[in-house]
């Protein structure tokens, strides 16, 4: 039987349904919080009035452990006082205010066709709706969490099973002039998934749930390579081709509730960037369902693709970063790796920022010797997750002072300015022998401390654990969010403090609640530059409008890296959050050619989630999509 994740709402409706009746549920997800429903950090206090967080079940390393430092961190850094009391976002809020959905029961009646009048995978209920119109911005969780959702949500969602379907709700939608948005695993975080509000778009909004699509089509291992359905997501992916002892290389952070088609449709990146790639690198083909026709590269025989051909422009690049406005992926061909012989981790202490930088620098020049995964935790961001320890045993406790004494005697370590890179290493036995004394040789040139396995592998798990911090925070008037950017080296250390300095002052002038909270963490590497996430915190006890004063300084800091040299996205992609800064980064005649492109494609704008470059389409409803974009030559 096919495996769907179903959806645990936070709040109580009495049209929640959890399809149990025709698929087999797999761990529940949490709706108005990241991850799984049986998974969250929770406040607890000793006798003594002491207290700590642990975190419920037992999915993650430091699950049902006592987190005795993350309490004072969080009260410290952003003078906030974090009591029972000071809940201000309870997790079991009704949705108020939304309206009714306008699709008439003939066409709810229509699209139940589609899908063999299957009444199990169609619902215009509140929780489906508003689940399939959001994503997971903290704009988006607080809006939920409060109970009030403003924005326009689909009028339905479906679940197609197979291309066939998919091509039947297309079909359909194209037919009647509705406009049709594709969900994957819900994780974006640029409102892509958002309805374009009524004043742009009065026409039906179908929600097109992938999820059911996740079966693996065929695998030639001699070639490396698989045919796999896009609703899959990065879990199930994994655990299948383990099964059958490879590897598809691509971990976002995000990958146990992210899809394949999430993936290509956002231009997605992953922890292990250097040792296999990117997104673009791993997916050879992609079978697309387009609204005039589907969309394949065609062969001779079967279970094949190509390595490289000089073919034209290819399916492949024109749906890369799509984020859903030309067709919706079905399928994809994508390279897989036999499992590595060995995974190895390791921890290097840097005594700054500076140092941390040039070892991480010349870490990325060391072509195939450079490790899967390599990342710089600045300092805040180290002792952020130095509060995320569970307590230490006694001799624990020992060699954290044994350790701490030699870092300051040997590499003149401050607590207030180290630095932390965690490293991950995939390969031969060989292969990780060299590159492990090649980190090790790096350190020492730049001042550096091997802290250890245990250090790194626990920098890897907390890439997944850490996820569920922001709504724990979100429980007590603190709203938090990350967000990412491409900067060359030469603007590295530009980019981080303007970026910072921008938010504190932006933070200032608004004369908000305590001290806002910013670090930063550089993760995939180039020859050209890095990857730099940021990740900013701030009090909301008493702002008024908080999300939105929140989502203001954010979008501050985001031209403040324009301005000094980042890019406007490494991986998450625009969406319609960011749409507005699209004019920056292309000409008028790059979008223009887009948009053409568009409307040879899709000339009734089916897929009209007006996501990125095309968020500004004018839209005719009886005649569908009219470009009407100046054109400036020589801009």
């Amino acid at each position: 039987e096919k495996k769907v994740s179903c959806v645990e709402p936070l709040f109580h409706l009495d049209a929640r349904r959890l399809r149990e009746q025709k698929f087999q549920v797999e761990p529940i997800e949490s709706f108005g919080a990241w991850g799984y429903s049986d998974s969250y950090f929770v406040l607890n206090f000793r006798r003594d009035g002491t207290k700590f967080v642990s975190m419920k079940g037992m999915r993650y390393s430091i699950s049902g452990k006592e987190i005795p430092g993350l309490v004072n961190f969080i009260e410290q850094e952003l003078q906030v006082d974090i009591t029972p009391n000071s809940i201000t976002l309870p997790p079991v809020p009704e949705l108020n205010g939304v309206p009714d959905s306008d699709l008439t029961p003939e066409e709810f009646s229509q699209i139940a066709c589609t899908i063999n009048n299957d009444r199990n995978r169609i619902s215009n209920n509140i929780v489906d709706r508003a689940r399939h119109g959001t994503g997971h911005t903290q704009h988006d969780m607080f809006n939920l969490r409060s109970g009030s959702i403003k924005i326009r949500l689909p009028d339905v969602v479906v679940w197609p099973k197979n291309e066939e379907e998919l091509s039947s709700i297309i079909s359909i939608a194209t037919q009647r002039n509705w406009c049709v948005i594709p969900f994957g695993g819900g994780t974006n975080v640029t409102h892509a998934n958002h309805c374009p509000e009524k004043v742009t778009d009065t026409r039906r909004m179908i929600s097109v749930d992938m999820k059911l699509m996740n079966q693996i089509l065929w695998v030639n291992e001699e070639d490396g390579l698989a045919h796999v359905e896009a609703g899959i997501t990065g879990l199930h992916l994994i655990e299948q081709m383990n099964k059958r002892g490879f590897t598809i290389g691509h971990e976002p952070d995000s990958y146990e509730f992210s899809t394949l088609g999430g993936w290509i449709a956002t231009k997605a990146s992953g922890m292990k960037q250097n040792k296999y790639g990117n997104i673009e690198d791993i997916v050879k083909e992609v079978r697309v369902v387009g609204a005039k026709f589907n969309l394949a590269q065609e062969h001779k025989l079967n279970k094949v693709s190509f390595g490289r051909v000089s073919t034209g422009v290819d399916l492949k690049s024109l749906m890369l970063g799509s984020e859903g406005c030309l067709g919706i992926i079905a399928s994809a061909v994508i390279k897989i790796w036999p499992i590595a012989e060995t995974k190895q981790f390791e921890s290097v202490l840097l005594p700054n920022f500076d140092a941390g930088i040039k070892f991480i620098k010349e870490l990325s020049k060391m072509r195939s010797m450079k490790p899967a995964s390599a990342r710089l935790l600045d300092n805040d961001q180290f002792r952020l997750g130095q509060a995320l320890k569970e307590a230490p045993s006694k001799l624990e406790s020992l060699r954290q002072v044994a350790s701490k004494s030699l870092g300051d005697y040997f590499g003149n370590f401050n607590g207030k300015s180290v630095v932390c890179a965690t490293i991950t290493f995939e390969g031969s036995c060989s292969e990780v022998k060299l590159q492990r004394k090649n980190v090790q040789k790096l350190a020492v040139n730049h001042g550096g401390l091997l802290a250890g396995p245990k250090v790194g592998k626990a920098g890897y798990d907390l890439t997944f654990a850490i996820a569920y911090l922001r709504d724990f925070a979100m429980n007590y008037a603190i709203l938090g969010e990350s967000f990412e950017t491409f900067v060359p080296w030469s603007k590295l250390t530009q980019v981080v403090m303007a970026t910072k300095k921008r938010i504190y002052e932006e933070h200032k002038n608004r004369s908000l609640p305590g001290k806002p909270f910013v670090c930063s963490r550089i993760t995939q590497l180039y020859d050209e530059g890095a990857c730099v996430y940021f990740y900013f915190c701030m009090n909301s006890d008493g702002v008024l409008e908080p999300s939105n004063v929140y989502g203001e300084i954010e979008l501050c800091a985001r031209q403040e890296i324009l301005n000094n040299g980042g890019s406007l996205s490494h991986h998450h992609g625009l969406g319609k959050l960011r749409s507005q800064f699209v004019s920056q980064i292309f000409n008028d005649g790059y979008v223009n050619s887009l948009i053409a492109i568009k409307k040879a494609m899709d000339p009734m704008n089916t897929f009209g989630a007006r996501n990125g470059v095309f968020s500004n389409i004018p839209i005719n409803s009886s005649t569908g999509m009219e470009h009407q974009r100046k054109s400036h030559l020589g801009k």
